[in-house]
């Protein structure tokens, strides 16, 4: 199996996102009349499972250290900072 940095794989995304996003948007358009669901048919490899998990996490990280969610100990609540109100 070929091992990739999380470097190596946001290049690969940035390269494709506008490809990527008007093939997700074009499918979405799609109604069930025509045969089309946003239903998974089959489950997430436990390998698949492992990388999105690892990706949420780091993204989750990186915002917390960036402060762009704060989690609140005393109330046990995370808050997205550009929704705060003043």
């Amino acid at each position: 199996m070929r091992k990739m940095s999380l470097g190596d794989i946001q290049s690969k995304l940035a390269a494709n996102r506008s490809n990527v996003d008007y093939a997700v948007n074009v499918f979405r358009g799609k109604t069930k009349d025509q045969g089309w669901t946003m239903n998974r048919m089959k489950p997430r490899d436990p390998d698949e499972i492992k990388a999105l998990n690892y990706l949420a996490r780091s993204q989750y990280r990186k915002a917390l250290k960036d402060g762009t969610i704060i989690y609140d100990k005393e109330r046990r609540v995370l808050t997205i900072a550009k929704y705060i109100r003043s």
